[in-house]
Order: structure tokens, then C-alpha cells, then sequence
């Protein structure tokens, strides 16, 4: 089922996330709880007990805890890309009418794993330096970087090149950023707890829902980016002309070509 590709409101871009994730939540989430559901779920496992001495791997020893965190942190940093990229191009291939399995979205996002890595530390990296000069600096190319992961994943632009495409696609689109980043991480906050306060005190149900709550939370951010990406490109470039001729000029399989 594909969606209206056009320049839309404020509000038409959050309800536009809303409906790409209920309508294919089990893909969408799916791929991310292939990331969320086992570090909350192994998280558990590593995180102190009330009763001093009483948690699961207080007979491990401080060593085998150390351990046990460094191989999930390694798993968090090399899956977290893998399963982000996933889910970003499944999105945009459901966006622009065509298909995407679990399997396939996975792939593309493993195939892209460097680049990926090693363009968010370069953002990662100039943010953190705004920051310390007065901290607006750091603001506004967190505003400027905020559709970089799109670009990346459906541009195949990595590097100084997708950083400095984002800041020319978001210039004059500052604001617009920076509330639907605000009303996104207000949904998803709201909806974590809440699953958080329903299911969070059950021994291993709650693992499994905090899991779930992330997974839909990352969705439906990440929706709402991929929505953004493509509501400013119709701004710049009249994406959706383009994207109306290459209809008219015949179907491509899911994947085929970036969108650059």
C-alpha cells in the first residue's frame, strides 16, 4: 500500500508515522525488537537485586559481570546500527509503495554497517564540539545532521557528503525539525511508560514489554524521520514530481536505486 508522496503540515507528518507503523507493525517492530527485546531482556540479568548478593549472576563474579556487559555493549554498537539502517529502509520502501521483508531489510542494513558506524561518529563527534561552545552551535547541527540517517540509507551517501546534504535539505526547515523531534520523543516517552507501568514488575514479562515499548518507540521515530526526509525533499527538489514520473516510466524491484 503506498502513500500520498507531497510537502504535508506539522501534523500530517507525526499521523503519517502513526499509520506506517500500525499498518505494518509486525514487520517494522519486528526488526527492531531484533535489537530491543534481547539487551532488555539480558539487561535484566546484570542489573543488582534489591537484596544484596540476591542477583542472577552475583555468583559470576565481578569478572564475569564486567564481561557479561562488555559482550552487550559490543552486541548494542554492531547490531544497533544494523537493525536502525533496517528498519529506515523498510520504511522507505513501504513509503514509496513497494515491499520489504524482515530478512531483506536486514541485509541492506548489515551491508552498510562501516559507513554507517563511522558517518554517525563524525555526527556524534561535531555535535558534542557545538555543545561546548555555548551549546546552540551544538543544537543546531543536531537540527542540521537530523535526517542524515535517511540519506545514508536511501541516498547511499555516507560521510562528509551525507552530512553536508542534510544541513542543504533541512536549511529552512530548522524549526520544523526541531518540534517534530520534540512531539516524537514526548509519544514515545508517554507510551513507554506507560507499557513500563503495566508490565514492568512482572519477572519476565516486563523484559519483554520494555522491549517491545523500545521497539515500537524506534519505529515510529524513525518513521516520522523517513516521512520529514521525504517532506522536505518535496519542499527542495519537488520529490513528488519525480517520484510521479518514475511511476509513470515503469515499476523497479524493492531496493534497486537510491534516491539521490
Amino acid at each position: 500500500m503506498g502513500y500520498e508522496i507531497r510537502a504535508m503540515s506539522f501534523a500530517e507528518i507525526m499521523d503519517a508515522g502513526f499509520r506506517i507503523v500500525r499498518r505494518h507493525f509486525g514487520l517494522i517492530v519486528g526488526i527492531a525488537a531484533a535489537l530491543y527485546v534481547p539487551v532488555a531482556v539480558l539487561g535484566t540479568l546484570v542489573t543488582p537485586q534489591a537484596v544484596p548478593g540476591a542477583g542472577p549472576w552475583a555468583g559470576a563474579g565481578t569478572v564475569g559481570s564486567i564481561g557479561f556487559l562488555i559482550g552487550l555493549g559490543l552486541y548494542t554498537i554492531i547490531v544497533s546500527p544494523i537493525v536502525s539502517a533496517a528498519i529506515t529502509f523498510a520504511i522507505g520502501e513501504i513509503y514509496l509503495g513497494r515491499s520489504a521483508t524482515v530478512g531483506q531489510s536486514l541485509r541492506v542494513g548489515a551491508s552498510m554497517l562501516l559507513p554507517i558506524v563511522g558517518t554517525s561518529l563524525l555526527v556524534g563527534v561535531c555535535i558534542i564540539l557545538g555543545l561546548l561552545l555555548f551549546v546552540i552551535p551544538g543544537i543546531y547541527l543536531f537540527l542540521s545532521f537530523l535526517i542524515v540517517w535517511q540519506i545514508m540509507v536511501l541516498e547511499r551517501h555516507y560521510g562528509f557528503a551525507a552530512m553536508g546534504r542534510s544541513r542543504e535539505l533541512m536549511r529552512g526547515n530548522l524549526l520544523r525539525g526541531l518540534g517534530i523531534s520534540v512531539a516524537g520523543g514526548i509519544v514515545v516517552a508517554v507510551v513507554g511508560g506507560a507499557i513500563g507501568l503495566v508490565v514492568g514488575h512482572v519477572p519476565l514479562l516486563g523484559p519483554i514489554g520494555e522491549g517491545i515499548a523500545r521497539s515500537a518507540g524506534a519505529a515510529y521515530t524513525s518513521a516520522v524521520a523517513v516521512v520529514l526526509y521525504f517532506d522536505v525533499r518535496c519542499r527542495k527538489e519537488a520529490f513528488d514530481l519525480e517520484h510521479l514520473a518514475r511511476l509513470v516510466a515503469g515499476p523497479t524491484g524493492p531496493g534497486e536505486a537510491p534516491l539521490a
